[in-house]
């Protein structure tokens, strides 16, 4: 399993390096603006939400792409001719995959905060740069220890399934669907499918769990519960191994 987390970062570490120095880039950017003046505010913001915006499409695409080359480009043969077993493949795939979710989102909420600090630092008494802060306070607004531990495991769990139904539809569609030909469409299909039914029924569990807390600040509020937890693991590990058996009973390379 470590060779194969391995061997992912090293095929993908020019990727890697290339969305680290435009993330730098953009908080060079951002940074500049805020010393710029209050005036130049505004831009900071836009930088703030693009830099939000660009690390999830990224780590999305990312962690498709990561699966879905190895089974349609001839990269990938290689890789199934190890003595690998698919659930190997499959959940170095997703440690990656976190890992990249994890240092990316630390990366960004880091930045976010050393922006935060410098315009409360900086324009305190500003009335331009109110808006602005009260934006950061809402993100940085201190959580109870319970509830930062609820909102770590969520994500871990809901990034995972999240991921995990973007496998198998991409695994039926290279297995059941091979020889299909609107597959890729049925397969999108199935995702939405799959992605609806398991969204509202975690709706339900979290509504009807009276374990649930609700997590709020002033612009937003969320909801978690222990039982919502538990669905969404047992929901990830069948999502995990139907799409480790589909994949090792025979695939089209």
């Amino acid at each position: 399993m470590l060779k194969l987390i391995k061997y992912e970062f090293l095929r993908k570490i020019k990727n890697l390096g290339i969305c680290i120095v435009i993330f730098a880039i953009l908080e060079g950017i951002s940074l500049y603006t805020i010393y710029k003046g209050s005036s130049s505010l505004p831009y900071t913001l836009i930088i703030m939400l693009l830099s939000i915006f660009g690390m999830f499409i990224f780590l999305l695409i990312d962690s498709i792409t990561m699966y879905s080359s190895d089974l349609y480009k001839k990269s990938g043969y290689m890789l199934f001719l190890t003595p690998n077993s698919s659930s190997k493949i499959i959940g170095s795939k997703l440690l990656v995959s976190l890992i990249e979710a994890t240092v990316g989102l630390s990366l960004l909420f880091g930045c976010l905060y050393i922006n935060y600090q410098i315009v409360y630092d900086k324009y305190l008494n500003n009335p331009q740069a109110q808006e602005l802060l009260d934006i950061l306070k809402s993100i940085f607004s201190q959580p109870s220890t319970s509830e930062i531990v609820f909102i770590v495991l969520s994500f871990v769990i809901s990034w995972f399934s999240f991921i995990t139904t973007i496998y198998l539809a991409i695994t039926i569609r290279k297995t059941l669907l091979a020889n299909v030909k609107a597959g890729g469409l049925f397969s999108f299909i199935i995702f939405l499918v799959l992605q609806g039914i398991i969204t509202y029924v975690q709706t339900l569990v979290t509504t009807y769990d009276s374990t649930s807390i609700m997590i709020s600040n002033n612009n937003m509020a969320m909801q978690y519960s222990t039982s919502s937890i538990i669905y969404s693991c047992v929901v990830m590990l069948i999502l995990y191994v139907t799409s480790s058996v589909l994949l090792s009973k025979g695939v089209d390379l």
